[in-house]
């Protein structure tokens, strides 16, 4: 009887890693970061259980790439949005749902970029960073409409309007916010009434 070997796939270095890192962030996406180790990274790829760590140090290193792209991707405007000519809380409405929709599609990404080992106890750098840049592009939107507030009071109007955003989709993606039994209200409008208000408070009208 013939002997089957199984013919590995040559790699270059800069596509392993990037293979590795796809395959952790399917995984994040499919079923969470909670089970996601380094042996089954390797596992998912087709490598031996420590070639993996050629490219990430460790599991924690894999996540906090899987945040990263998630924060770059989340901070990338909707497309168009330079085109249409938008009211202030129409302005400010439309950058919640961008973070409502990416949510909503994403839970278990949004579970490992807000709350989980990477934010716990003191939250990665890295991912500061991001929240900062975020923050500040919030602040610069309020201020655009609300120059001679001061620099405190556009803060927590920010912080404010992120609250009502996050534990919105915190809800939704808990199961906490469901549909309205009766079918008067969808996940759709219940959303788009949270964030209608919202805007409207975060800039006054």
């Amino acid at each position: 009887m013939e002997s089957v070997m199984t013919e590995k796939k040559p790699y270059h270095r800069e596509n392993l890693k990037r293979d590795l890192f796809e395959a952790g962030r399917d995984f994040v996406q499919k079923h969470g970061h909670h089970d996601l180790s380094m042996r089954t990274l390797a596992q998912l790829v087709g490598l031996s259980p420590g070639a993996s760590y050629h490219h990430f140090a460790d599991r924690r290193a894999i996540l906090l790439a899987v945040a990263i792209d998630g924060f770059e991707r989340l901070l990338q405007a909707p497309a168009g949005e330079e085109n249409e000519v938008l009211s202030p809380t129409e302005t400010i409405k439309a950058g919640a749902s961008h973070f409502v929709c990416f949510a909503l599609a994403n839970p278990h990404l949004i579970e490992l970029m807000y709350e989980s080992e990477l934010t716990r106890p003191q939250i990665d750098p890295a991912l500061h960073h991001y929240q900062e840049i975020s923050h500040a592009r919030g602040v610069a939107v309020i201020r655009q409409f609300l120059p001679d507030i001061s620099d405190k009071e556009a803060d927590l109007r920010n912080i404010t309007l992120w609250t009502s955003i996050y534990g919105l989709v915190s809800m939704i993606n808990k199961g906490i916010i469901r549909p309205f039994e009766n079918g008067k209200a969808t996940i759709d409008d219940i959303s788009d009434w949270v964030l209608e208000r919202a805007a409207r408070s975060t800039i006054g009208d």
